[in-house]
């Protein structure tokens, strides 16, 4: 999320959210607004540590099986991006999210399912 400019904020307990609070021009697509990759690596990153921070995670490590994403309108100017747990079991976690601009408005939601990855994680161990 660095390379974006987001950083995770404090959320309500079992909320967990990253807020991007300026739109750089390379984020941006023709419209101008956010494209839709930089909407969806919001969403799958709070969703993803929605499902690690669960009190009763195996992992605090959880990555991606399935997601599916619905955008509703442009987003423009500085974003929440929002994800919590749905339903988890040892292995799967289920979770949900949605995108929230200045003004309010939900711009885009989404759902997923992760995997509680239980290996230690090391950029050897990803290569």
């Amino acid at each position: 999320m660095r390379l974006i400019g987001a950083t995770q904020v404090p959320a309500p307990p079992g909320k967990v959210h990253v807020r991007l609070p300026h739109l750089r021009e390379e984020l941006l697509n023709q419209l101008p607004a956010a494209h839709g990759g930089v909407i969806m690596a919001l969403l799958d990153s709070v969703m993803s540590r929605a499902a690690g921070e669960l009190p009763d995670a195996p992992s605090q490590t959880a990555v991606t099986v399935e997601m599916s994403s619905r955008f509703h309108r442009p987003a423009r100017g500085a974003l929440l991006a929002e994800g919590w747990v749905v339903h988890a079991t040892r292995s799967l976690c289920s979770c949900a999210g949605q995108l929230i601009d200045e003004q309010g408005q939900v711009v885009a939601t989404a759902s997923g399912t992760f995997k509680y990855w239980l290996a230690p994680v090391t950029w050897k161990s990803i290569e």
